[in-house]
């Protein structure tokens, strides 16, 4: 049995390249036998697009088909086996017959399907058909303007003394088109920053285009197209601080004790932001200032004077006036004195003109607390008329005069605006002998 085994072996390996000839041989008389007995075959090919481009008319009725079909296709394929065999998906174009869709609405159309090339294999598309839906093309503009479409930085915030003060989108528009059903869906645009984090300055982000419906839902929908997918957020930052509010006064004389007047401000202070440093330097806000000579026990009472920020700062308290209020304002009046001719004076008067005072005596208003202004009298109250800077023609000229009261640190004052007349002569130039 050994020797028979081994006699097999030699015998095989002597006669190799026979038996591999009558192999060869044997595949191509098989080969060639069966195409002539089988000389086509038919095969399915899988996973064909479908094209689905409108037509002329369906452009200017602007009508189109929702992605809502089935975009492949399986067609029988009968040809030769050497050439079926070898057929794929990519050797063949489906494209549907939109030639009777006039309207909206759902139809289902017939798929033609031809090969890339050329070849003997018959394509049996016959019922091959899908079904489309076809709608009314329209188009929409959401704005920043109108409130329809807004940029948004929610995961962005600024470091402690700066505050986001404006989220802008640029573009600021965004147009949509699509068919009427899907673009009626969308109430609503958000640019929302890709960027996100913590910032101390301001920033350009990537934007980020989202769709959102009736309750606020993202809608996600292929058919609808943007007329500018590139957009950027401005994140602008300002400096921000709270400062306490002041006022200022003018037309105060000299001896005038400034200090007697106690008030409060409110709102005692105010958050504002600015786009620069400048204030880093700042440690109080001035929202006005106040004439004493129009300070009547009216506004003694209550005074609102208006607050005004620099241009390019912002109000972040939202106060757009402040209110003074003086302490015990109860306890002022004011009285009528009359200011003799003696007590009118000239200063600064130009070398070249003679100035002589007309009015004989002038009839003020003093305002001060009740006990200061039972003590004053008339020869206490002086008009002074300061010429100084004034241009003098001769003639009659009524000027206006400022008032001081007798004494040091009076709490006493005059209110309103009063002119004295004076007499302007100029004088002769001296001629010598």
């Amino acid at each position: 049995m050994k020797e028979w085994i081994k006699n097999f072996f030699q015998n095989f390996v002597k006669n190799l390249k026979t038996i591999i000839f009558a192999l060869v041989i044997a595949v191509i008389v098989w080969f060639a036998i069966s195409m002539q007995i089988f000389p086509d075959v038919t095969t399915h090919v899988s996973d064909i697009p479908v094209e689905v481009k409108a037509t002329e008319y369906m452009t200017e009725n602007a009508l189109s088909v929702t992605n809502s079909y089935v975009d492949k296709i399986t067609v029988q394929v009968t040809g030769k086996r050497y050439e079926v065999g070898n057929l794929t998906a990519n050797d063949f174009t489906a494209s549907a017959d939109l030639s009777a869709v006039t309207a909206p609405g759902e139809y289902k159309v017939k798929v033609n399907v031809t090969p890339v090339k050329d070849n003997s294999c018959t394509v049996d598309d016959e019922g091959l058909s899908v079904k489309l839906k076809v709608e009314k093309t329209v188009s929409k503009t959401f704005s920043i303007s109108d409130g329809s479409m807004k940029a948004v930085a929610e995961g962005v915030t600024a470091t402690a003394g700066m505050k986001i003060d404006s989220v802008t989108a640029e573009p600021s528009t965004i147009t949509l088109t699509g068919d009427s059903t899907a673009i009626d869906a969308v109430k609503s645009v958000e640019i929302r920053s890709v960027f996100a984090g913590e910032t101390s300055e301001s920033v350009s982000s990537k934007g980020q285009i989202v769709l959102l419906g009736s309750n606020g839902d993202i809608i996600e929908n292929p058919d609808i197209k943007y007329d500018n997918e590139s957009y950027t957020v401005n994140i602008t930052l300002y400096k921000q601080k709270t400062l306490p509010l002041t006022v200022q006064f003018t037309n105060v004389p000299s001896n005038f004790d400034l200090s007697s007047l106690k008030y409060s401000i409110y709102p005692e202070s105010l958050t504002v932001s600015s786009p620069d440093d400048s204030l880093d330097s700042q440690e109080k806000f001035e929202i006005g200032t106040i004439d004493l000579s129009q300070l009547t026990t009216k506004y003694l009472q209550k005074l609102t004077l208006p607050i005004a920020l620099p241009e390019g700062y912002k109000n972040i308290s939202g106060n757009t006036s402040a209110m003074v209020s003086f302490e015990d304002a109860e306890n002022y009046t004011f009285l009528s004195y009359t200011v003799q001719k003696d007590n009118i004076r000239i200063i600064n008067a130009p070398d070249n003109f003679d100035v002589d005072v007309l009015t004989n005596e002038l009839s003020v208003n003093v305002t001060g607390p009740a006990d200061e202004i039972a003590a004053l009298a008339s020869k206490d109250i002086y008009a002074t008329v300061d010429l100084m800077g004034t241009t003098l023609t001769a003639g009659l000229k009524d000027v206006t005069a400022e008032f001081t009261l007798r004494g040091t640190k009076v709490r006493s004052w005059v209110t309103g605006e009063y002119k004295v007349s004076i007499q302007v002569t100029e004088r002769a130039e001296d001629t010598a002998d």
